[in-house]
Order: structure tokens, then sequence, then C-alpha cells
């Protein structure tokens, strides 16, 4: 066969492969994200536009958690509730907690309860709010300073600089006293420092201390882009719990970072009934992550009897598969769909669907103070642009637009009619909303929400105000790089 031929036939075997992959995505595409029209669409057109890239792009950053590997996280969740009743120390907390439950559910809004049913209010917590890891860090050193049975970590990041190694010597510090230690991180999130094996140079030869990358796929697959595991949490014997955005990084300490590598950010201090079921989220994740079964997980610890701590009532709100399956979603909805006097909003990243934006634009014509507060300065320059798409429409119906100056803001909190807030782990886009696993909070409680609000005016006080005359001045050019990031919202 001459050479000719031979080229002749790789070229046709190469486009041969080229399609059938194409064919495959579009397959994988329609099964699992058929039901979002927008996404579809632009992923068939990514593909078959760009055969390589495209098909390339798609394996590792197209696929969402409705996908088979994403369900795998729920088939070994299904029996969770079940088996971890059987231990004798859980049945005792679950029956000990029920008075909370039922007062919680009487000043727990109904829509909640009906579009969460996984979930439930629990009466009788704390809440303090923290603000950047200035705050945060020193309060969660030293509950794990005075830990005596367990600690619980997991975190999308956990840096290789100060903090992280700080809060990582403690943790192997208290597991070399017999304290039980588990860490979770996010393989994508904690990508560098696991490349470098920090992990590995904390913990060796102490069996009561355990770290774990929360992965989703094989080794081979494991830095996947999609499915990651976004939630923020530190709980303590059981006792005391801390969650929402902060991540484990010098980063978050201003005061250590200047310009554009410092961020803002706020997370809570949580005691009271509900810290139990924060450790059960948590157990519920490991049990995947470790490949455990809940009999072996939950028999060495020990859930202390809830008692009364505070006058807040908490839901949990654990988004992802095996347990409220688009739950942070549910809750923005919800919160703009029954808003009547206010709704304020701090995010990171801003970035609706098409219908959404339209709630959001609804709320403010009804008469509903609508406030979003976003950074001037955001550490994806595509989200900003995606995001300053959206202003103009949101402004003519009287939502007001506020970008905060300074630091890069990674705070994510609303207040609702000054009635109830949600702190956590939830940005207000797609990728939240659908994509991630997270962790959030729907607190109730005069004291929290007054903090709240100050903080937000705080946040107002420190921004400019977005105006039509502001917009009327953009470039051409500028609003052309917007609108073409606002075509990747379904992917942002």
């Amino acid at each position: 066969m001459e050479i000719q031929q031979i080229l002749t036939l790789s070229y046709t075997a190469w486009i041969a492969l080229l399609v059938l992959a194409e064919l495959l995505c579009a397959i994988d595409i329609l099964r699992n994200q058929g039901d979002e029209p927008q996404r579809t669409l632009l992923w068939f057109m990514v593909i078959f536009a760009f055969p390589v890239f495209g098909v390339i792009l798609y394996f590792f950053a197209g696929r969402s958690r409705r996908s088979s590997i994403g369900k795998r996280v729920a088939d070994s969740a299904d029996d969770f509730p079940a088996r971890i009743r059987q231990n004798e120390t859980v049945a005792r907390y679950l029956e000990q907690i029920e008075p909370f439950v039922r007062e919680g559910g009487t000043v727990s809004a109904r829509t909640l309860d009906s579009i969460l049913p996984a979930t439930r209010a629990i009466a009788g917590n704390s809440v303090k709010l923290l603000r950047d890891g200035t705050a945060a860090y020193p309060e969660m050193l030293r509950a794990i300073h005075d830990a005596k049975h367990a600690v619980l970590l997991q975190s999308f990041i956990i840096a290789d600089d100060e903090i992280g190694r700080d809060i990582l010597k403690a943790l192997e510090y208290k597991a070399s006293t017999g304290v039980e230690v588990k860490i979770l991180y996010d393989s994508f999130g904690s990508f560098w420092s696991a490349f470098y094996r920090m992990f590995n140079r904390f913990g060796r030869g102490i069996r009561t201390f355990k770290i774990r990358p929360f992965s989703l796929m094989n080794s081979f697959t494991r830095w996947r882009m999609q499915m990651r595991n976004h939630r923020k949490l530190l709980v303590v014997d059981g006792c005391v719990a801390f969650l929402g955005g902060i991540n484990i990084s010098a980063e978050n300490v201003p005061a250590k970072r200047h310009g554009d590598s410092a961020i803002h950010d706020l997370h809570c201090r949580i005691e009271g009934p509900a810290v139990g079921e924060l450790e059960l989220i948590f157990l519920r994740d490991w049990m995947y992550a470790a490949n455990e079964t809940p009999e072996s997980i939950v028999s060495s610890f020990i859930l202390p009897p809830p008692g009364r701590k505070g006058d807040h009532t908490l839901r949990l709100v654990a988004s992802g598969w095996g347990q409220s399956y688009e739950g942070s979603e549910k809750i923005f909805h919800t919160a703009v769909a029954t808003a009547k006097k206010s709704i304020w909003i701090i995010s990171p990243y801003f970035v609706p669907d098409t219908p959404f934006l339209m709630a959001w634009r609804m709320a403010a014509a009804r008469g509903t103070d609508v406030r979003i507060i976003v950074p001037l300065n955001n550490n994806h320059f595509y989200v900003k642009l995606a995001s300053r798409s959206f202003y103009a429409p949101l402004l003519e119906d009287g939502v007001r637009i506020f970008e905060r100056r300074g630091v890069f803001v990674h705070a994510k909190a609303m207040l609702v009619d000054h009635e109830w807030a949600l702190v956590g782990s939830s940005n207000c886009d797609v990728r939240s909303f659908r994509l991630n696993f997270e962790l959030d909070a729907v607190i109730r409680g005069s004291a929290f929400l007054d903090t709240l609000k100050q903080e937000l005016e705080r946040e107002l006080a420190a921004s400019d105000e977005i105006t039509p005359e502001s917009l009327a001045q953009k470039k051409g050019a500028v609003r052309a790089a917007e609108n073409l990031c606002a075509l990747l919202t379904p992917m942002l």
C-alpha cells in the first residue's frame, strides 16, 4: 500500500473517531442536560463549531452532576438516613432534637417546608456573624484547641500558606492526643496544595488523623472542573460549627494580603441543636469520599444531647445529589418570589439565567426594595463582564445595583424582609444552583438579622451605585464584550 493511501486511511480514521466523539457528546448532552435548552444549545454549538477543542472542553467542564457519575453520590447516600438511625447515639440525638424541630416549624416558612422536604427548621441556636478570616480563623483555632472528641473540616480550598498550615498543624496536634480528625478538600479547589503534596506532610503515623479529597471521579479524571464540592464547614465535638463562604487561605485575612490577592468574606459560628445536623451532613460526604459504610462512620462519634444555646432558628440546606438537589436554587427563587418589603443580596458572582433575571425585575416592579451588591474588582473578569450585561434591564424595573470598591468581595448573604437571611457557600449563578455541592443556612432571629443588616449597610456605604447615566457612557466595544460573556451564562 502506498504512503499516500496509508495517510488517507489515517486521516479518515481520525475524522471518524472525531465524529463518533461528537455524537457521544451530543447524546450525553441530551441525556443529562436536555431540560436546560440554553445550556444544551450552547454546548451543541461548542462541540460542533470547535470539534477537537469542544469535545475536550465538554469532557472537563461540561458534564453536570446529573450525569451517571454524579448519581453515584446519590446511590451511596440513598439509605444513609435509615442506616444511621440504627446507631444508638444517632437515634438518641434524633429523638432529643424533636422538640426543637417542632418549635422551629412554628416559625418556618411554609414554602421552604414544601420545596425542601429533606430539610427542617431547628430552633434554639446561637449564630454569630464573622467578618473575614481575621475574625473567623482565631475562633476556629480556639474551637479546635478545645476539642475533646472529634473535629470535622471540609473546605473547597485548603491553601498551602501560613493559614492552611497553621490549621493543619492544630488538627495534627489534636489527632496526636487521640481526638478523631477528618478532613475533606475539593480536588479542583485545592489543586495546587495537592499537587505539591502539602497534605502528605501532616498526620503521618497518626491513626486518628484522616484526610481525603472529595472527588467524584477516578484518578484519571479527578481534576475535572465540574461537580465541585464547594462547601465550607468545621464541626467540633458536635457542639460548635462554622459555615459560610470562607476557605482556608491567607487571602481571607486582608491584613496579610494586598491588592488583588486579598478577599473579603463572611462566615458564621453556630452553637445549638443544629450542629448535630451539620455533623451528619459532613459524615454523608465522608462516607462517599472514604468509601465507608454509614455504620462505621457514626460508630466512633459522640453527638451530645442538644441543648438550647440561643433563640435563632436554622434550616440547613446541603445542595447536591443524595440531599436537597437544587436546594440553593429553590431558596433563591423563593426569596425573590415571596419578598414583600425588601431583598438585599451580596454575591461575588451574580449571573442569573433568563427566568431568574425576570424574577428579580418583577420583584422590583411590584415595589420591593431590591438591592444587589457585587464586587467592583472580580477575580474572574468574564464573570464581571457577564454580570454587567444584566444591569440595564434590572435598572429599568427599579433594581438598585452597587459595585463594592476595594478588595475582591467573596461574601454570600441575603436578607429578606428583615424576617430571614441566607448565609453560606452558594453564589447567585448556574454553577452553584446546578453543578456544585453547596451548604447554606436559612436563619431566623432578630439579633442575627440586625447584625447582617448592619453589615450590608456597611457594604453599601463602601459601594458605588450604578445609574442609567453611567451605563449610557459605556463604549460599544465594552458592551459587545459584556454581551459575549453573557452568552456563556449557562457555562459560568
